[in-house]
């Protein structure tokens, strides 16, 4: 099996980056193709996870209007689960119904449950979408039943999450002033992000290959913090085009963007000023299938 995934823009210079989460480009680094047509339309279900919400509540609707329009716009034709954890939560495919106190690690575990029951045990494979905290969450639920498959009944015996993209979720942490346990849980060296550590490129059953967006312009996520996880595929998008921790996921459209990008564990970086918009690329990073 093999996964198509179209390259990010077009004309792309190579740069050699050293920080960041990025890697210095070899010097013999071959430029890249043009983007190349997307295949036939995707049938695997995409889940999307929200980002913490301080007020306890969050209408998937208006968070992920932009993301549902390019994700249809691009071929999926899946089930979109939009996947919430507040109990007042509006709008969302399926809620479970935490707090602001609710652990990170239950929030994870209650995720993998819902791909398990719907999907994994019925032989299909997802992709997951998760903004801010909620790309730790997709990140745990994987490293979980990595863990814990078959050692601790409280995780599913296994999960097929085929592709995964985390948009500015702080790995190695963030600055939170609330008193609630998931800000606790965002500060940097806090039990679960150490937790999370230990399983720095989670995999589910078939292999995930993983996205990490970050974004100069984000204030509370910087960008070492975003790419701090192991993955294939790292972007970042520079300085002064407003690409805030919020907007990130509220961005959509042909314009083109700057930014930094490698596809090769954060080596053979390369710089374009031709590059999609943060949703746009989304979809392409979840867009998975044979060949």
């Amino acid at each position: 099996m093999r996964h198509v995934r179209s390259v990010l823009v077009a004309g792309a210079v190579a740069v050699a980056v050293g920080a960041c989460g990025f890697l210095p480009a070899g010097p013999d680094a071959a430029p890249r193709p043009r983007p190349r047509p997307l295949p036939p339309p995707a049938t695997e279900a995409v889940y999307l996870v929200h980002g913490v919400q301080w007020d306890g509540t969050s209408d998937c609707a208006k968070t992920w209007r932009v993301t549902l329009g390019e994700l249809r716009r691009h071929g999926f034709r899946g089930d979109i689960v939009t996947w919430g954890y507040y109990r007042d939560d509006t709008n969302c495919s399926r809620v479970f119904p935490g707090t602001r106190d609710t652990p990170l690690r239950e929030l994870a575990r209650q995720l993998a449950w819902d791909i398990y029951r719907n999907h994994t045990s019925r032989g299909r494979p997802v992709a997951v979408l998760g903004h801010s905290m909620g790309g730790l969450v997709a990140a745990a639920a994987v490293a979980g039943v990595e863990k814990n498959a078959g050692r601790s009944p409280e995780w599913p015996p296994s999960l097929r999450v085929r592709n995964a993209v985390s948009l500015a979720a702080p790995y190695q942490g963030m600055k939170c002033r609330f008193a609630y346990k998931q800000c606790g849980e965002l500060r940097r060296g806090s039990p679960f992000l150490r937790w999370l550590a230990t399983v720095p490129h989670p995999q589910g059953e078939g292999g995930t290959d993983w996205t990490l967006f970050s974004a100069e312009d984000d204030g509370p996520v910087k960008v070492p913090s975003a790419l701090a996880a192991r993955a294939r595929h790292k972007i970042t998008y520079l300085r002064g085009q407003g690409v805030s921790h919020t907007r990130v996921r509220n961005l959509g459209g042909p314009a083109p963007y700057r930014l930094r990008y490698s596809h090769s564990w954060g080596g053979d970086v390369r710089q374009t000023a031709d590059g999609m918009s943060p949703m746009r690329q989304a979809a392409h990073a979840l867009y998975s299938t044979d060949y």
